[in-house]
């Protein structure tokens, strides 16, 4: 429910089995047994090179548990796994609110570029 106004508990339970999500992680940080924030990502890899990547696909707060270190251990965590399996580079499209530009801009030794995407859908 951090995002969304119903939760598709079924379909939610497929792509749990579904062989296509099973490279999916998804951290949450979690207190008193309700979850306030999640990050979700995927690795990935160039077969030419051997360049190792993931992308987070999703990451949230819940509002009443920003500015309070959440966001970065999850951030901290992913990190640890990625470096565990060898990743040379993680990206995300980022949100460009005043908060997020503020948090994205916390990061050390990370850039933030300006980037035109491609985007092309293929199913409604």
């Amino acid at each position: 429910m951090m995002h969304v106004e119903a939760v598709d508990r079924e379909g939610l339970r497929r792509r749990v089995k579904d062989p296509f999500y099973q490279n999916t992680i998804s951290i949450l940080a979690m207190e008193n047994d309700q979850v306030l924030g999640r990050i979700e990502y995927h690795f990935y890899g160039c077969m030419q090179d051997g360049y190792r990547m993931a992308y987070v696909d999703w990451v949230y707060v819940l509002p009443e548990a920003r500015h309070k270190g959440v966001a970065q251990g999850l951030f901290q965590e992913m990190e640890k796994d990625c470096r565990k399996h060898g990743i040379n580079q993680y990206y995300l499209i980022r949100a460009t609110n005043p908060n997020a530009d503020k948090f994205y801009h916390s990061f050390e030794n990370a850039e933030i570029d300006e980037e035109s995407f491609l985007r092309k859908e293929l199913k409604e």
